[in-house]
């Protein structure tokens, strides 16, 4: 009897066991969920500070959805002022004449410079937020739109790459 007994035994807990293991991958659940929001949260809360300012040429586009640029990056501080060339793609409407387009730069007060701006950038889809776009590499880094006078051609813009070509002293 003792043999039948004790596997029977085993097979009446059974249900508790399982309800035992399921409370266990319960409760790793909320403590991996809690620890991933409390880093994300602080990701998203690092101190951004304004970098500098962007100040972007648009060459005419001749009915093209993407046009070539050449910029200039001027820091907050005393930094030399960066040159790139770089291209908008998901214009609008084609650039007629030449473009002046603006960007605030802001990111990590601590980010490398020169050459921190040279990446891609993807249109980040902030309702209610003025127009911006997040570094590809550097996710850190956003640009914020500051044309007026283009903000027409600015709210077409899907992506922004840029290249650095030297800095001036």
């Amino acid at each position: 009897m003792r043999r039948i007994g004790a596997p029977l035994a085993v097979l009446g807990a059974l249900p508790s066991l399982i309800a035992c293991k399921s409370v266990a991958m319960w409760s790793r659940w909320v403590v991996l969920s809690i620890a991933s929001a409390i880093a994300t949260s602080a990701v998203a809360e690092e101190p951004r500070t304004n970098l500098g300012v962007l100040t972007c040429t648009l060459a005419e586009s001749s009915g093209q959805q993407a046009g070539n640029m050449m910029c200039g990056f001027k820091g907050s501080s005393s930094r030399a002022e960066e040159k790139y060339v770089g291209r908008v793609v998901g214009l609008s409407q084609p650039a007629v004449g030449r473009q002046v387009l603006v960007w605030a730069v802001v990111g990590p007060s601590d980010a490398k410079l020169p050459g921190a701006l040279a990446q891609r950038y993807v249109r980040a889809k902030a309702a209610g937020e003025p127009p911006s776009w997040v570094g590809d590499t550097t996710k850190t880094i956003v640009l914020q739109f500051e044309s007026h006078n283009s903000a027409e051609m600015g709210s077409g813009i899907a992506e922004v790459e840029l290249h650095l070509t030297g800095t001036s002293a």
